[in-house]
Order: structure tokens, then sequence, then C-alpha cells
């Protein structure tokens, strides 16, 4: 969920509240860990608005580390599905597949020397959890609650 604070910068920062939780202890901890990997640039990119930009590693380490984490948490994520018999599982999947083909997107474009990734990559991810965590992982929630 979106923060609301009266300096602009400080409303990008995304908050995890027990309303994103879908029950499963393993992917909320995921879900928990790369709401820190956004807010991380985020900081980044609020402490430039008095300063310089963004650094250049930042990006790319946030890059790096969200190609890592999130192929792990799809892959835990689709095997729950798969063990539950989860019926949007090749919709939720095709999710998961543009997400991280975007994602690398942005690292090739990182790597090509491309230094002003920052504001695109904080948005992408903003946007994109808000509204899979809201929308696919929800509907996973439910049926994860329900096979309980």
């Amino acid at each position: 969920m979106l923060n609301t604070t009266t300096k602009e910068s400080d409303s990008l920062y995304l908050t995890w509240t027990n309303e994103l939780a879908i029950g499963h202890a393993a992917i909320d901890a995921d879900h928990q860990h790369i709401f820190d990997i956004a807010n991380r640039l985020q900081a980044e990119i609020s402490d430039a608005e008095t300063a310089e930009p963004p650094e250049y590693s930042i990006v790319g380490e946030v890059l790096v580390e969200l190609i890592e984490h999130t192929g792990g948490h799809f892959m835990r994520e689709e095997a729950l599905m798969q063990t539950i018999g989860y019926p949007l599982y090749e919709a939720h999947k095709r999710e998961h597949d543009m997400l991280m083909e975007k994602v690398n997107h942005l690292h090739r474009q990182f790597m090509d020397g491309q230094n002003n990734l920052a504001l695109e990559t904080s948005e992408f991810l903003r946007k994109w959890l808000v509204r899979h965590i809201f929308n696919s992982d929800m509907e996973l929630g439910r049926s994860v609650r329900a096979h309980e």
C-alpha cells in the first residue's frame, strides 16, 4: 500500500501492511523483501532531490537483486500454485514472465551504460507491485486459504 505523506517523494515509498499478506509465510516474506528493495532505490532517489542524481551503482545493485530474488520468489509461488491446482496458474505465470522480461530489459539498458534508470525502475516497481499483489496475489491467497 502506498504511504501518504506531505512530501511528494516520501509518498512514493511502499509500506507493507497485513492487508497485503496472502497468508503464506514464505510468499509474504518474499513480497516484503521486494518492498525493501524498491524502498532502497526510492531512498536513493529522494536523497538525490537535494544533492546529486541517484548513485549509478544503486540502480545496478537493485536490478541484480530483483533478478535474483524474484526468480526464486516466482519459482516458490508457481510451485505453490501447482501444488494447490490453482486454476489461474497460466495467467499468473505470464505476469511473472512479463515482470522478469522488463527487469532483464532494464538491466540490459543499465549494462549498456544508461545511467538514468532510477526513476523508471522505481516507478515500474511501485506500479507493478501494487497491481500484482492487490490483484493476482490476493486471488492466489484466497485459493491458498481455501486449500488449508
